[in-house]
């Protein structure tokens, strides 16, 4: 018994990281209207909280897009901050300012919707230098009125090697799911959408992971436009991070659990099953292998060498960086379950950079 459920957690880890991105390449890739000429009006939202150290550079660069003035809308909503991010914003002509209490991302984003006057959302964060053109690529998708969402890709100037592993496993998820127009989520530094289908959010969503997915399910497909290039620094701290976000996940779920049906037409069971849910179940079976094993090591020498090898695995993860990623990003999915299980709710935070 306790070697069948060894195996079977073992084949759902298979199938999680090595299995899912096989199917996934077995799909054909959907053919797209995609015009670099179609130029629609965009409004450039951007949320900022206690952001003066980055928020001066961002506007720079968001002004110095390749992007007719014209049509381009740039809204800065401010989340209640304490610090100068106000004052900075206000030097700048031409820029809308919307000035809130402290709420969070999502009802930030919910505002600066309101506000818009572009066709096309584009949604940014205060840290990030987008590369003159990236309006230029997110936009030239939507020629084609199947599309809902475009998700950019997010560039880190510098980061570990194990951080830029974990992103090259993201980027290739990303790439296979967008061929049949089914992308997960989005990447929440630089996505557009169309504004007409935008979905109002609760304050406790993951904005970026939920409306793509809610748009799909009306109707309209996510893609991602590799060319579209937001760059940023590398995130100083990893643990508190990443359970936020995985906290923030699976609060969200209650959202999107109509379509994760499989039986419904356009539903996402599948990809939230082997892109996201296994993965943050991973620690729960890492524990798993380690007590079974420990139980199975009394009389087979393949599971003392699988103990083992585990023990010096986590022994050596403090030592050996990658290993260590690894041993943090999965510490962080085991709080935010409990988190999760025991009805923590995290809808603001300070980010400190």
């Amino acid at each position: 018994m306790f070697e069948v459920l060894l195996y079977i957690v073992l084949t759902l880890i298979f199938c999680t990281f090595i299995g899912y991105p096989i199917v996934l390449s077995m799909f054909s890739r959907k053919q797209y209207i995609m015009d670099d000429q179609f130029m629609p009006t965009v409004s450039i939202i951007i949320s900022a909280h206690n952001e003066e150290k980055h928020i001066e550079s961002k506007l720079n660069n968001t002004v110095k897009l390749v992007y007719p003035s014209d049509k381009l809308d740039i809204i800065v909503v401010n989340d209640g901050s304490t610090d100068k991010t106000e004052q900075i914003v206000k030097s700048f002509e031409g820029i809308k300012l919307i000035n809130l209490a402290h709420q969070g991302k999502t009802i930030a984003q919910n505002s600066g919707v309101k506000e818009a006057t572009g066709n096309i959302i584009v949604f940014s964060d205060a840290n990030n230098l987008y590369q003159l053109d990236a309006i230029k690529k997110l936009v030239a998708p939507f020629a084609d009125d199947r599309i809902g969402v475009v998700c950019g890709q997010l560039k880190y100037n510098q980061g570990s090697v194990a951080e830029s592993r974990y992103w090259s496993f993201e980027f290739m998820l990303k790439k296979l799911e967008s061929r049949r127009g089914s992308l997960l989520g989005a990447n929440g530094s630089i996505y557009a959408l169309r504004k007409d289908i935008y979905v109002p959010l609760p304050e406790d969503v993951i904005s970026d992971l939920i409306e793509p997915i809610k748009i799909f399910g009306n109707g309209k497909d996510v893609i991602f436009e590799s060319d579209a290039i937001a760059t940023e620094e590398s995130p100083g701290e990893t643990l508190d991070r990443k359970r936020r976000i995985i906290l923030r996940s699976l609060v969200s779920i209650k959202e999107i659990s109509n379509l994760l049906n499989p039986f419904r037409s356009r539903n996402i069971f599948f990809q939230f099953l082997f892109h996201k849910l296994l993965r943050w179940c991973l620690p729960f079976f890492l524990l798993t292998i380690l007590v079974l094993s420990l139980i199975l090591a009394k009389n087979s020498d393949l599971y003392r060498i699988l103990l083992i090898t585990q023990i010096a695995f986590y022994i050596g993860g403090w030592i050996i960086h990658p290993a260590r990623y690894f041993m943090l990003v999965n510490l962080a999915s085991l709080l935010a379950v409990i988190d999760w299980l025991t009805g923590r709710r995290q809808n603001t935070w300070d980010v400190i950079r």
